[in-house]
């Protein structure tokens, strides 16, 4: 497969959003941002704030709307990235509580507490 699209610096990358419209207050700080999360990886979070082209049955022409600001965008990836923070912390509660009860049911039923070692308990039918 061959890509068209040359690599771009990361200025360049705040250039880019610059003159599709978004709303940058200091360009030190977008890159700052850019060069520690990537362009890609905050590409999701500005969708919502891309003009749809009602040219081509509403694809991307990536301009954003009217003052859309990089602050706008960026908060809704903190906010993104907290809610992954506390759903990954409730997981592990889960988890932990789970292989808890497991690992005593299996001690109990089999024989100690290293029955999960025994490879015989976990044959499929």
């Amino acid at each position: 497969m061959h890509y068209n699209k040359p690599p771009l610096s990361v200025a360049d990358q705040a250039d880019l959003l610059r003159d599709r419209g978004l709303v940058c207050n200091s360009a030190q700080r977008v890159e700052h941002y850019l060069s520690h999360i990537g362009y890609y990886r905050l590409s999701a979070y500005w969708l919502p704030f891309e003009i749809p082209d009602s040219e081509n049955n509403g694809s991307r022409n990536h301009k954003f709307q009217l003052g859309t600001s990089f602050d706008q965008i960026l908060s809704l990836y903190i906010f993104d990235r907290k809610l992954r923070l506390l759903i990954m912390e409730a997981i592990e509660r889960i988890e932990v509580a789970v292989r808890s009860r497991w690992a005593g049911a299996m001690a109990l039923r089999h024989g100690g507490s290293h029955a999960y070692m025994q490879s015989e308990q976990f044959k499929c039918p």
